[in-house]
């Protein structure tokens, strides 16, 4: 079983005011630091050409190269890439939700050149309406943008990340209703409301799921996470048929280095 490290595990690194890890450096810290060989990469990291608006900005090809190069060179492979902030896929308004696609579009392409297999943007429908409408506006979204990126063999994943995606039967219902192996789902372990069964959730959503983020924040003495039951967490996704690479993103406020380790080691102890 392959483990992968999202870039935003050390968020804070790339956020920093002083001095600010550089998207290019990622795969020399993934593979030199955690000696972990697969990223996920973050889309407000990178570079653009008006930094002002990411959603409308491109992104220079060399830039692209520059990355892909980097990661070849410590023989790391970019797995994903986490898209934030590019508009609302759920907007019911019908212009808002096009541009909001139109926005997600050069990922497409970003995947290809890197060899990224998938991209992840948000459900949306955070804003005020009704929640039916904006599942058929969502539905429309991915449908449009999976078939896209379909052709270029690259998926679009829907992350339980807020909006209509805290519902797990939400989420299941949109996939069945595009039903293409190009639109899957990344499978965020603790990205539910607070009062829900996040296990349950899982098991719901865990037979399209593409990605996994195993997602931790504190660690006991045994080196468990109190915030999930790790093991049955990762028996689901395996009774599930689940065979891609196991995404670390550690999110809790202590040291990263000490946090992406234990999150390593608890995700190898439960998939040995």
């Amino acid at each position: 079983m392959e483990i992968s490290l999202a870039g935003w595990s050390i968020n804070r690194r790339f956020r920093s005011e002083d001095d600010p890890l550089a998207l290019l450096d990622f795969p020399k810290v993934a593979s030199e630091e955690f000696g972990i060989n697969l990223i996920e990469l973050n889309s407000p990291f990178f570079v653009y050409d008006d930094s002002d608006d990411q959603a409308t900005s491109s992104i220079s090809d060399q830039y692209i190269s520059d990355l892909k190069q980097r990661a070849d060179d410590q023989g790391v492979g970019c797995l994903n890439i986490a898209v934030d902030g590019h508009g609302d896929m759920a907007a019911v308004d019908e212009n808002e939700r096009q541009q909001a696609v139109e926005n997600h579009k050069k990922w497409i392409d970003i995947c290809v050149a890197l060899g990224c297999n998938a991209f992840r943007t948000n459900s949306g429908g955070r804003s005020e309406g009704e929640d039916e409408a904006k599942i058929e506006q969502c539905t429309k979204s991915f449908g449009e943008l999976s078939e896209l990126s379909g052709q270029a063999g690259v998926r679009l994943m829907m992350e339980n990340h807020g909006g209509i995606s805290y519902d797990p039967d939400v989420m299941v219902r949109i996939m069945d209703a595009i039903g293409s192996d190009y639109c899957c789902i990344l499978a965020d372990f603790l990205n539910w409301p607070a009062e829900s069964d996040k296990l349950e959730n899982l098991r719901k959503v865990a037979a399209y799921s593409w990605a996994i983020h195993g997602k931790f924040l504190t660690f006991d003495e045994e080196g468990e996470s109190p915030e999930i039951d790790c093991a049955a967490a990762v028996q689901i996704l395996k009774d599930a048929g689940y065979s891609n690479p196991w995404g670390i993103e550690y999110e809790g406020t202590t040291d990263d280095h000490e946090g992406v380790l234990k999150s390593k080691a608890l995700l190898e102890k439960h998939l040995a």
